[in-house]
């Protein structure tokens, strides 16, 4: 199968879940096919793949990175000829082959309301949509949240995202000799922005009771897409035994050195990335109960109340006072993960949908 895909994002140049769906695939996908890849990137061409067509979109408005990236995949298909098309991009250009187009979610980045700009997306969003043969989102969940959007069901297709089981995998925790011998580890991991929710974790952890917060401590985790936001968070973890981490080279071992992770996010997720990441690392997760979460964990962690810090801080002095049911969280979750989201298993279920889409 000759395959081109096309994303106006890809790491390490913007890293967040999307990014490293389509980094999987596109690895999986090398492997077995032949295939041609065209990402734009925003910071420097080295941080995307030196086989790819790179489209810089460097300084430029969207309308702008629109246009160079339609210019540039669509100048690739007349020279490569592919059977089908995998995008990360809804705005993807139109082409003459087959084309399937992965749509994560419909929150924008943003919790809340849909006010007049997420209203104008979803629009934009029906009108591509009506252009590709398939839309691929990656639960239950955000495929019935596209069919409300008005995306035309009979192109959604289902298929959830996976993880990589080697990078993401249970490591001994490490200890410093001058740490107390019951201290808790907290984690939040994700990319820092108002509505994932890590203005909440740092207020659960600053209302712990004083015997549970003097042997527990947080640590903040992620790309930075709001540095606003960062700059509230810093004085919010002032006095606090909280540590901020911002742009680090690999995400894994922070979820490997926590007891417990952390993922009060307030946006409509449509898959839940930090929660499945932990569950594979063998950590307990205690996140905000939303639909495409509880599928995507199937239920395993602890949910509460979406938005309420007060459920939040105690669920995490119930895990701090049971260090037995947090390492049966740990291993129940992480059996769960390897056994439904490794990304062989994923990829089998794209190739099978491309394969039809070329046919």
């Amino acid at each position: 199968m000759r395959l081109l895909m096309v994303a106006r994002r890809y790491p390490p140049d913007i890293r967040s879940g999307t990014e490293t769906v389509f980094e999987n695939l596109y690895r999986m996908a090398r492997s077995r096919h032949e295939v041609r890849l065209v990402v734009g990137y925003t910071r420097a061409r080295e941080l995307v793949p030196p086989e790819a067509r790179a489209v810089d979109l460097r300084g430029v408005s969207k309308a702008q990175a629109w246009a160079r990236m339609a210019a540039a995949s669509l100048d690739e298909q007349r020279r490569f000829g592919p059977d089908v098309v995998l995008a990360n991009s809804i705005e993807v250009a139109s082409f003459r082959c087959p084309t399937a187009c992965i749509v994560h979610d419909l929150n924008f980045g943003q919790a809340g309301a849909r006010g007049l700009g997420t209203r104008g997306r979803e629009a934009f969003y029906r009108l591509r949509a009506r252009r590709l043969q398939a839309v691929v989102t990656v639960s239950e969940a955000a495929a019935r949240r596209l069919v409300s959007a008005g995306l035309p069901q009979e192109t959604i297709r289902v298929i959830h995202n996976g993880v990589d089981l080697e990078r993401f995998s249970a490591v001994a925790r490490e200890t410093t000799h001058d740490e107390p011998q019951d201290l808790v580890r907290f984690a939040y991991p994700s990319r820092i922005l108002p509505g994932k929710g890590q203005h909440l974790a740092m207020d659960a952890l600053a209302r712990l009771r004083a015997p549970y917060k003097k042997r527990a401590e947080l640590v903040v985790v992620g790309a930075v897409a709001d540095p606003l936001f960062l700059d509230q968070l810093k004085i919010q973890s002032y006095n606090q035994p909280i540590r901020i981490e911002t742009d680090v080279p690999a995400i894994a071992p922070y979820y490997q050195q926590a007891d417990v992770v952390l993922f009060p996010s307030l946006m409509e997720e449509g898959f839940g990335y930090t929660a499945i990441e932990a569950m594979a690392c063998g950590k307990p997760v205690i996140w905000f109960d939303q639909p495409a979460v509880r599928e995507a964990t199937g239920g395993l962690g602890t949910p509460v109340p979406s938005g309420d810090v007060d459920a939040l801080r105690d669920a995490m002095m119930a895990l701090m006072d049971d260090p037995e049911r947090r390492e049966a969280m740990g291993a129940e979750g992480q059996a769960y993960v390897r056994s439904h989201y490794g990304w062989p298993g994923v990829w089998s279920r794209y190739e099978e949908l491309l394969r039809g889409l070329a046919r």
